[in-house]
């Protein structure tokens, strides 16, 4: 989710202390810090663009994660004062980071929070990284001025009322596409809030042969196919793409990936592109990856794209 959203989701689990808000309180400061420590992890782009996509809302975002973040904004407070009580430090820095997490996780992008037990990105695909509505109610919670308390309890309740309308739109949806492929044995079906509005869904829909891509409206009740995808036979190459650092890192990244293949019979090279079907924006996927094949198929080059950039990968 977006910073704002991340703080003042801290400032909310500080104020569950009973502690009236104040900037001075290490409570809420430990709080908000900890609620924006797991996207700290933005230090690994100077390694790299490739090396922060790797590394954002992985290690950082699981629960070993947020232990070291809270152990270090804990020493970072008894630097400055050494009347820091180091447990209590600790333990709201955790619980900022914790809240941190688990909005990750309600929205499509995910967070790896089974890390060390999986590397996969887990995601609830119930929000989008920015979503107005949520971020609106937020802030009209802290202008109501109640108590500290009061104002983190009404905090949390509409979260939950939020995500729980969210979840119910979602089935609701699922339900439909459902309806719509009774036809097609659907294998898997990943929903989630759209790129484009928060009033409408994309989806990603497996049957035995086929991917299909599209979009779902709610008030409109419209269904839109993008793209519809035939499964095809993993060749060689494909099953070489998968073992490259492109394609290990695409089977974390995302649960619905699609391979292509490209034969350049002038230069005797094999093109394997990985496409990632969640995200289908102007007539594209938003992220891809390719890798090249020499005329031993062997891989020797590979790049990915990703929301306009193209990112060059060792293979």
């Amino acid at each position: 989710m977006d910073a704002l959203s991340h703080a003042l989701l801290g400032v909310a689990v500080a104020g569950l202390s009973g502690h009236p808000l104040s900037i001075h309180d290490p409570i809420y400061l430990a709080s908000v810090i900890g609620a924006q420590a797991p996207d700290f992890d933005i230090i690994a782009i100077l390694r790299g663009n490739f090396a922060f996509l790797r590394q954002h809302r992985a290690f950082s975002h699981s629960l070993p994660g947020i232990a070291i973040w809270s152990a270090l904004i804990t020493c970072g407070f008894f630097l400055v004062s050494q009347e820091t009580v180091a447990s209590e430090i600790f333990l709201w820095s955790f619980l900022g980071g914790l809240s941190h997490i688990l909005l990750d996780f309600f929205n499509a992008h995910g967070a790896a929070v089974l890390w060390p037990l999986s590397r996969k990105r887990q995601s609830f695909s119930l929000l989008n990284v920015f979503d107005p509505l949520l971020l609106t109610a937020m802030v009209a919670v802290y202008c109501l001025q109640l108590s500290a308390y009061t104002t983190s309890l009404l905090f949390f309740l509409l979260i939950i009322l939020y995500i729980a309308i969210r979840y119910l739109l979602k089935q609701q949806n699922i339900l439909r596409l459902q309806q719509q492929f009774t036809n097609d044995t659907v294998e898997r079906l990943l929903v989630m809030p759209s790129l484009k509005s928060i009033f409408r869904w994309d989806f990603v829909l497996e049957t035995h042969d086929k991917y299909y891509v599209g979009q779902i409206g709610f008030f409109r009740q419209t269904l839109t196919i993008y793209t519809e995808l035939s499964k095809q036979t993993a060749s060689p190459a494909t099953l070489a793409a998968h073992n490259t650092v492109i394609g290990k890192f695409f089977s974390t990244f995302t649960p619905f990936s699609y391979f292509t293949e490209y034969q350049d019979t002038e230069q005797n090279n094999k093109f394997v592109t990985i496409y990632d079907l969640r995200y289908f924006l102007n007539q594209d996927f938003l992220h891809s990856a390719t890798i090249m094949f020499n005329a031993n198929e062997s891989p020797c080059d590979s790049y990915i794209k990703t929301s306009g950039r193209v990112i060059k990968v060792p293979c």
